[in-house]
């Protein structure tokens, strides 16, 4: 797994939505360019016309006065294709990186849990207040009785449990949202790969009946889960499911499978099928989008879970530590030893 998701240079930002914008308005030059001098493509606009002209009975002249032509032809320019740069503007969002301030975050929390050994090979937080904790289980060395043992048992003990469980449910966390990040940087990619195989597919119609095959594929599916386990022992165990090769650090990820025909007979049927194309991937981003969510519903429920079951038992757990007695006791408790520890 990856310590740092880097969205590659051409799918950031700017970048990005210039290529699109670019690519989209070439695609669309390239249908009309099409349209008109492909013989198949152009006998199909020809007929399409006449009817809406003439009505669908009606028998065509032949041959079809020059500037009836004429009109045809600007109706391509003007109305056929009008549709293909807003469908590709649509897939301009979401941005990847808008979610890094959410991993930054998530990143400075977990190193505030983290740290090193001393000489003694005790545990020293990076955090100044977490190790305090340290300090006052070496205070505790110097009282004895009851008191030591309750006090280190009960408390001290199940806090730096819940540190470490802290750190565990931020990492986890912030790996789900890797996975997203990942998602998004593949959408980006497949949308510029789909306009490129788009444009070479009209390219290819040059009068050809019989035009060479170009094949986009959907998005590939990321597996997106939490291992995040709250033990009994309070220890958690957490770890997202995520299938992120050390390419993805650079944002390389691998081509989708080839599963649909862009190519066709016509400009008009290659148009369609970029179409059914760009359906089927908002669909496969959807579905992933849907597993990032459930995914971190599972975290929220396993979080809320452990904690309201603590909170309700006073009980320490992986995530709470019960409230001491000695917390809201009146003077008197604490100095007439109602509060002796067992």
């Amino acid at each position: 797994m990856t310590d740092t998701v880097t969205t590659p240079a051409e799918l950031r930002g700017g970048s990005y939505e210039s290529t699109v914008r670019t690519k989209a308005e070439q695609l669309k030059q390239e249908l009309i360019r099409q349209t008109l001098d492909d013989i198949e493509s152009w006998r199909k606009a020809v007929d399409v016309q006449w009817q809406q002209q003439h009505g669908p009975d009606a028998v065509p002249l032949s041959p079809i006065p020059p500037e009836e032509i004429e009109g045809y032809r600007q109706t391509v320019r003007d109305e056929y294709y009008q549709w293909v740069v807003p469908a590709f503007e649509r897939h301009l969002m979401p941005d990847p990186d808008a979610i890094n301030p959410m991993i930054d975050g998530l990143r400075t929390i977990e190193s505030s849990f983290q740290g090193s050994q001393d000489n003694a090979g005790n545990f020293v937080p990076a955090s100044a207040a977490l190790s305090r904790i340290n300090d006052v289980r070496s205070d505790m060395n110097h009282w004895e009785g009851d008191l030591q043992v309750n006090f280190i048992d009960n408390f001290l003990t199940p806090l730096q449990n819940v540190s470490v469980n802290q750190a565990a449910v931020a990492k986890v966390v912030r790996e789900q949202l890797e996975c997203s990040k990942v998602m998004y940087i593949r959408y980006r990619k497949a949308v510029v790969q789909l306009l490129d195989q788009s444009i070479a597919a009209v390219k290819e119609l040059n009068n050809s009946k019989d035009p060479k095959s170009f094949t986009w594929g959907t998005l590939v599916g990321i597996a997106v889960g939490t291992g995040l386990t709250l033990a009994t022992g309070g220890v958690a165990v957490a770890g997202a499911v995520l299938i992120i090769s050390s390419t993805m650090a650079q944002g390389l990820v691998p081509d989708p499978p080839k599963t649909n025909e862009l190519s066709a007979p016509t400009a008009q049927e290659v148009a369609v099928n970029i179409s059914d194309a760009l359906s089927k991937l908002s669909g496969d981003v959807f579905e992933e989008e849907r597993k990032v969510r459930d995914a971190f519903t599972n975290i929220c429920d396993t979080i809320a879970t452990s904690r309201a079951a603590s909170i309700r038992s006073n009980t320490s757990g992986p995530l709470a530590v019960a409230t001491p007695a000695v917390s809201n006791a009146r003077p008197s408790e604490i100095t007439d030893g109602s509060l002796r520890p067992s």
